[in-house]
């Protein structure tokens, strides 16, 4: 298990490219930031207390409970990017490091979940919906009439970079458990993410005439969250089924997500949370003789329902202690100098605690 939990921390790594290249260059240093610091306090608030919390075990254990606990705490970073406090995000690690994520592990144990689909992807997924509804969406994202106004991305390449790197990590974290039977698990994993992509672009194409690669790199981190339930017992049709009905999801989700003024600039509550409850349910559709279909359904709706409810209350009272919200001319400005005191393209952009935060030739703000 220590290779492939070792392989796995590469999935932190694409999600830190990916969710820093889908949002905008002002706060790319901040967004990078959160998640990697963002591992290492989940590791320590794990040794200190989750671990226990979820019944301890071996070495091996930890360090692949450790990986998914920096998994969790990352996906609410591209969830309530460009806005979200780093003082507040620190209270958040800890809180799910320590009580969010061991509960999840140990109310999963009763289903189908062998890679952390309901424990670590619903559970990220819907405590950043519970943050983004706390939050509120970032400004200039709708207009007053409550229209969209589009905010690209400021480096897609990245953004795909990061999901080859994030494919080889969910390789690992896939295999884990069960090193014999490793290349037939890394398959359908590996059919799954190639399904969710190719879906999610085929869709889009269909509706928009363009297969949007924005969208399309959520189509494959659907797929491989959907994978991770019953990866190690379903066929690879089945993974290939399960992976593209994740894809399409994502695509489906986004605009509901935006009539609702729930904004996620990275599409993460689509691609973790939703596709991660499918992946919980699909197990027991398509491995009906080791999974039951109600137990897998109550038990993701479970999962959904513990993460937002008590995350919702975290963030409620954790923002009278540290608000949550950084001030809007930070949010204007970028957050990078702010919050981490470094620009992540001092080349390019000039930003100091006076200056426009736009590239250089721009009017300062008076």
């Amino acid at each position: 298990m220590i290779l492939p939990s070792v392989i796995a921390l590469l999935i932190p790594a694409g999600l830190a490219m990916l969710v820093t290249g889908l949002t905008r260059a002002k706060n790319a240093t901040q967004t990078a930031f959160m998640v990697f610091i963002g591992g290492a306090l989940a590791t320590l608030g794990l040794w200190a207390v989750g671990f226990r919390v979820m019944g301890g075990g071996t070495d091996a254990v930890f360090l692949y409970r450790a990986v998914q606990a920096g998994i969790v705490v990352a996906i609410p970073v591209g969830v309530l990017a460009e806005r979200w406090s780093l003082k507040n995000f620190f209270l958040y690690v800890i809180f799910a490091a320590t009580l969010l994520f061991p509960v999840a592990v140990l109310g999963s144990r009763s289903l189908v979940d062998f890679a952390g689909a309901g424990s670590v992807h619903v559970v990220g997924g819907f405590s950043a919906l519970a943050g983004a509804v706390v939050l509120g969406p970032r400004i200039g994202r709708y207009n007053r009439d409550g229209v969209l106004a589009p905010i690209p991305a400021h480096n897609v390449p990245l953004a795909l970079l990061g999901c080859f790197v994030l494919t080889v990590g969910w390789l690992g974290i896939n295999t884990g458990d069960l090193p014999a039977e490793a290349p037939r698990l890394a398959m359908v994993t590996l059919l799954a993410g190639a399904a969710g992509a190719v879906a999610a672009a085929a869709f889009m194409i269909f509706s928009t005439r363009r297969p949007d690669p924005t969208i399309a790199v959520n189509g494959l981190v659907a797929g491989l969250v959907s994978s991770s339930a019953a990866v190690a017992i379903i066929s690879p049709a089945a993974g290939v089924i399960t992976g593209g009905v994740a894809g399409v999801l994502v695509c489906l989700m986004l605009p509901v997500l935006d009539r609702k003024h729930i904004d996620d600039p990275v599409g993460a509550i689509a691609a973790h949370g939703v596709a991660g409850l499918w992946g919980v349910i699909a197990a027991g559709i398509f491995a009906r003789r080791e999974a039951s279909l109600g137990v897998q359904a109550l038990g993701g709706v479970a999962l959904a329902a513990w993460a937002f409810g008590i995350s919702w209350l975290f963030f409620k009272i954790a923002g009278k202690f540290l608000p949550m919200r950084v001030a809007p001319e930070v949010e204007l400005e970028g957050l990078d100098l702010s919050e981490t005191g470094v620009v992540g393209y001092p080349e390019f952009q000039r930003s100091n605690v006076y200056g426009s935060g736009l590239p250089f030739g721009a009017t300062p703000r008076k």
